[in-house]
């Protein structure tokens, strides 16, 4: 009996050399569809107009590196064998890629990447998947961007509580079927212990957006709600952040002289066993997130925390909704105000092995790719039957 086939819509030689914690959004997924005995390709398209702006160079030498960097990550992970990047609709090995999408069950387009026209009509099946619950809403109905929602058969969220009421989020009239983030156990082994609360981010991300009076902005407002953490905790911890704020910001001063650790993301997020090994040397995640996930109640969730929690790091990260759905208490904590985070790293620390034992746990029994991606088929499986 042949294997099923799925194609995974990512992008990872369009991003910036420095974003492994975005590559592993896509290549968590295709690891799940992998454990279940499926045969995984991922697709990618790519223009030369839109190379990242990483290096110096031509147009030719940037496409040379970007490609070289999509080898590489696929290499890495094992994915190298059907996938295929796409440079202006055009790839060396089309034809043996074009043959795979045919056979495959669907397409899994995150975040609508894949637009080709001549690409979609291939597959029997699209499945859209977001990853920005909130923002895409305002950005497709507030601003009118083309969030390549339209033609797919499947929509799921990893918006835990997204609800499209056209007060906080706007509606496009679209039925999204929630779905945890998820992470690849065996690339993740538990490692308790560490010195510092830490966390990897971006500070502003994409610009702030608005709708029906709300503004839907990055981290940068809700870092300075928490900018005395440092300050008020009376534990031997100590608070790392990784960012890409430049060495002389304004911003990074501010925060050194709360007593956080301030260092460049960069060379962490440039190299997966730097990336992991940041957090696995660390003690647990200490997060904000984007004002826009909160605001809009989307019930997002990081799926740079389930690799936190996947090594035994306890988390304490801000609500946007998902408490109600991911019950905290053991091995991770939400909270609402300074006051909430303060406490909830205080019993973390009254019992650091207890909560690290669960902070694994709760990756192998909610998160762990192969159960995340089972669940979607099944999802699937029902609206076929339907």
């Amino acid at each position: 009996m042949m294997a099923k086939k799925v194609v995974i819509g990512c992008r990872i030689g369009g991003y910036s050399f420095s974003s492994i914690g975005i590559n592993l959004a896509f290549l968590h997924w295709a690891c799940g569809f992998r454990n279940l005995g499926w045969d995984v390709a991922l697709l990618e398209e790519l223009s030369v107009d839109s190379l990242p702006q990483d290096g110096q160079g031509d147009k030719r030498q940037k496409l040379q590196l970007c490609l070289e960097h999509w080898q590489s990550i696929l290499s890495l992970f094992g994915f190298e064998d059907h996938s295929t990047i796409l440079i202006d609709g055009k790839a060396k090995d089309l034809e043996k890629f074009l043959l795979f999408a045919k056979e495959s069950l669907f397409l899994l387009n995150i975040s609508g990447l894949v637009r080709s026209r001549s690409v979609l009509s291939i597959f029997k099946k699209k499945v859209y998947l977001d990853l920005d619950p909130g923002f895409t809403q305002v950005w497709a109905k507030g601003y009118g961007c083309d969030m390549n929602l339209e033609g797919h058969d499947l929509y799921f969220s990893i918006g835990l509580t997204l609800e499209e009421d056209d007060e906080k989020v706007p509606s496009t009239g679209l039925k999204w079927h929630p779905t945890f983030p998820p992470v690849s156990l065996e690339w993740w082994p538990k490692r308790e212990g560490g010195l510092n609360w830490s966390t990897i981010t971006h500070w502003c991300g994409y610009p702030e957006v608005s709708w029906n009076g709300n503004t839907y902005g990055n981290k940068a407002e809700e870092w300075e709600k928490v900018i005395d953490l440092p300050l008020l905790y009376k534990g031997d911890g100590r608070f790392q952040i990784a960012s890409d704020l430049p060495d002389d910001h304004e911003i990074r001063r501010r925060f050194l002289a709360k007593n956080w650790q301030m260092v460049s993301s960069f060379p962490i997020a440039a190299n997966f066993d730097q990336y992991r090994n940041f957090i696995g040397q660390s003690r647990g995640e200490f997060s904000v997130v984007k004002s826009g996930y909160r605001r809009s109640n989307s019930g997002w969730f990081s799926d740079r925390t389930v690799c936190y929690l996947a090594m035994g790091k306890p988390a304490v990260i801000q609500d946007t909704g998902w408490s109600k759905i991911i019950y905290p208490g053991e091995g991770l904590f939400s909270f609402n105000t300074l006051d909430e985070a303060v406490k909830a790293i205080e019993k973390i620390e009254q019992d650091y092995s207890f909560h690290s034992f669960k902070a694994r746990q709760l990756a192998e029994r909610l998160f762990d790719c192969t159960k995340v991606a089972w669940n979607m088929v099944e999802q699937i499986e029902r609206y076929k039957k339907n």
